[in-house]
């Protein structure tokens, strides 16, 4: 999932009292390193300020290193603007950010943030890296034929990035989630925290206290869409929109409890279960067919309404005009599309209606899926009606928000509140929570004062601050636990040609600033503690972490050797 700033939740009064408290240059540098050409190295490092205490730290390692680099703190909107079109002319030169790479299986897709500028990583390669070597790893291991070859590949991406190093890898932070444990029991902590946008167990799960006599979930939100139309890319990448679609709509295989299972365990949802079988294509290739056998049970939101019950037709209608259809985890006929200029259009899209209740998906040769799961677009994408969505543009809908999930819209204030209630029809176990109450909060001391005050429950996704956790941890009316972080927060280089410092296009240069930079001193100072040093994007929980990485440790030694070895000198 592609994070924005808002996932970021140091309020700046937080920044502040940390950047205050790190260490700092204690004067200009008495010497400087220089190229072979003896020009002086000098930069610029550029964060918002959700990130100016991680970027300041950076910076101080970098300068006591002996490198002149110019520290800035821009506008959130310009930041984000040049990490999306790092292309821009007056771009960033080198930026600290963050991603939420998503545990497993749903990690596949961050792989794409630094493929090919010009195609996959178009809008969303924030270091112009391109590398035709990873290009085909990033392919590979969408199309992995099963779990130990993708671990392979995946570690193969993991060494490449490591060795070319268009970005270093500082950090992880924990979640310090809090809840009130006075109205709510049965809390369930996951990666990301109780609320997040890839848990909705917590949201499911918890039973009211005896205190507890409205039965209304109340969450904190810190962003709020201004609609609730089905745009994938507005909705699914916010905490309050995920977590929207997660309770009102579903998708064909659900999120596995990441702490209990494997992560590659399929969760039946809308499909109860599938097999995958071959056939022959007539060209002497193999077609792969995943049958997907779906519920019988499962009304819409409407069904009192319209008696409409989810069949075939709302999958087929989903996978062919709703859901994105440029990635190989989709049933696309791609000789079809690329004959025809190359434009994927529903009509591509392999799905066929094989019963009221069962669809298959045809995978053609060199695009077989991995076996070993669902694959992972099917956990992410949610299945809408046929009969609300035909018709019309699906993103521009703007009426009955209908879905099959345990919860319907009751009421929708753009810029204040979403206020879901429980669907009683719902094909499932019902949640004991009633309504949840999604409340946008714009300012972090007010929402905190809100939940100290009993007046929401949790907060989706934000750590609380550093200052409270003590009190929290205190009192008896919050439970408080630290849990694993979905962020990983990297030192970028923007590596475009025109990106105003061609000094940074040297790997010796980015090998040498990956040795300069302290990560125990970001996660002690910054972190406060909470949170562990990062060297890829995949977290260490997981099998598919490479044990070895090179380029990682924190070694002023072998950082002034590589720039000596390289021809760099330093002086005055």
């Amino acid at each position: 999932m592609k994070s924005k700033e808002w996932l970021i939740s140091l309020g700046l009064a937080v920044v502040l009292v940390v950047a205050f408290a790190l260490p700092s240059c204690t004067g200009e540098p008495t010497e400087y390193w220089y190229s072979p050409e003896d020009e002086k190295i000098e930069f610029t490092l550029t964060t918002t300020g959700a990130y100016q205490a991680m970027g300041l730290q950076v910076a101080t390692d970098l300068q006591d290193f002996g490198l002149d680099v110019d520290f800035e703190v821009i506008d959130s909107s310009t930041f984000w603007e040049y990490i999306y079109e790092p292309n821009l002319p007056g771009g960033l030169q080198a930026f600290i950010a963050e991603e939420g790479p998503s545990p497993d299986p749903l990690s596949d897709w961050i792989w794409e943030m630094l493929a090919d500028p010009e195609s996959w990583g178009y809008l969303w390669n924030p270091c112009w890296y391109d590398s035709t070597e990873y290009d085909d790893l990033m392919v590979q291991n969408y199309l992995s034929k099963n779990l130990t070859e993708k671990q392979g590949i995946l570690f193969d991406l993991q060494e490449l990035v490591a060795t070319d190093i268009p970005m270093v890898y500082l950090v992880r932070g924990d979640n310090l989630g809090a809840c009130r444990i006075d109205r709510w029991d049965n809390w369930y902590g996951t990666v990301g925290g109780y609320v997040s946008w890839l848990n909705e167990y917590s949201i499911r799960d918890v039973t009211p206290t005896e205190a507890n006599t409205d039965h209304q979930l109340r969450i904190a939100v810190e962003v709020l869409q201004g609609s609730l139309d089905m745009d994938v890319e507005n909705l699914q990448y916010s905490d309050a929109g995920a977590l929207y679609l997660s309770m009102s709509y579903e998708n064909l295989a659900a999120y596995p409890r990441f702490d209990e299972q494997s992560a590659y365990d399929f969760v039946p949802e809308l499909a109860l279960n599938y097999t995958v079988s071959y056939e022959s294509d007539g060209t002497g290739g193999q077609n792969q067919i995943w049958t997907i056998n779906l519920r019988e049970d499962v009304k819409w939101h409407d069904h009192n309404i319209t008696g409409e019950t989810l069949d075939a037709d709302d999958v087929i209608y989903t996978i062919q005009y709703i859901t994105s259809r440029n990635t190989p985890n989709k049933p696309v006929n791609w000789t079809a599309a690329e004959a025809g200029g190359g434009e994927v259009l529903p009509q591509h899209m392999l799905v066929t209606k094989t019963g009221q209740y069962q669809v298959q998906l045809r995978y053609i040769e060199d695009y077989h899926q991995n076996e070993d799961f669902i694959p992972c677009v099917y956990l992410w994408d949610p299945v809408v009606p046929k009969h609300k969505f035909e018709g019309q543009d699906p993103f521009e809908y703007d009426g009955d928000y209908v879905g099959t999930g345990p919860f319907k819209v009751k009421e929708f204030v753009a810029g204040e509140y979403l206020l879901l209630e429980r669907f009683d029809d719902y094909w499932g176990p019902l949640p004991e929570a009633e309504e949840v109450l999604l409340r946008l909060f714009e300012a972090s001391g007010p929402m905190w004062l809100a939940f100290e005050a009993g007046e929401i429950d949790n907060v989706a996704a934000t750590s609380i601050p550093f200052a409270k956790v003590d009190s929290y941890e205190a009192d008896p009316d919050i439970g408080f636990e630290v849990l694993p972080g979905l962020e990983i927060y990297y030192l970028g280089f923007n590596l475009h040609p025109t990106a105003g410092y061609e000094h940074l296009q040297d790997l010796a240069l980015r090998e040498a600033i990956a040795a300069a930079i302290n990560k125990q001193n970001i996660v002690d100072l910054v972190l406060g503690g909470y949170g562990e040093i990062a060297d890829c994007w995949i977290y260490s929980e997981s099998e598919n972490k490479h044990p070895d990485l090179p380029n990682t440790d924190y070694d002023l030694t072998l950082a002034e050797s590589i720039l000596t070895s390289a021809g760099y000198t330093k002086h005055a």
